[in-house]
């Protein structure tokens, strides 16, 4: 009989949920980018609603990678192989924002948080057991 649910390892599973749980707080992030950029919207005449559209822009940015983990755990759970490719980008695009932070004067503690996922979604999907769970 055929099985509706693919045979998932308890290791895909605690993956998807670190990213939904990046997702989550990427969420959460992006929302406060938006009130931030809000705030300086109806600042001044120039300069501080320019500010505002660069907060919106990294918003939008950030929920933009909080929606590709959603894409990478939903593919996970289910046992596509298109998660694979998709979990790389939502990992690497999250890495490269991380490093522009830390280049920005970040903490290197609060910065490391954010990058703890990301590093584990492509240990997760090198390793063969990530391979073999999402085999084509």
């Amino acid at each position: 009989m055929n099985n509706a649910v693919p045979n998932r390892t308890a290791g895909a599973t605690v993956i998807a949920l670190l990213a939904l749980a990046q997702a989550a707080f990427g969420v959460l992030r992006a929302l406060g980018w938006f009130h931030t950029g809000s705030d300086l919207m109806g600042q001044g005449l120039l300069l501080l609603p320019l500010m505002g559209v660069v907060a919106y822009a990294r918003g939008v940015l950030i929920a933009g990678i909080a929606l590709l983990y959603i894409f990478f755990a939903w593919g996970l759970f289910k046992g596509h192989a298109w998660a694979r490719p998709v979990g790389f980008s939502a990992a690497a695009v999250n890495v490269l924002l991380v490093l522009s932070v830390l280049i920005q004067g970040e903490f290197i503690a609060q910065a490391l948080l954010w990058i703890i996922v990301p590093v584990t979604v492509v240990w997760y999907l090198l390793a063969p057991a990530g391979r073999q769970a999402l085999k084509a």
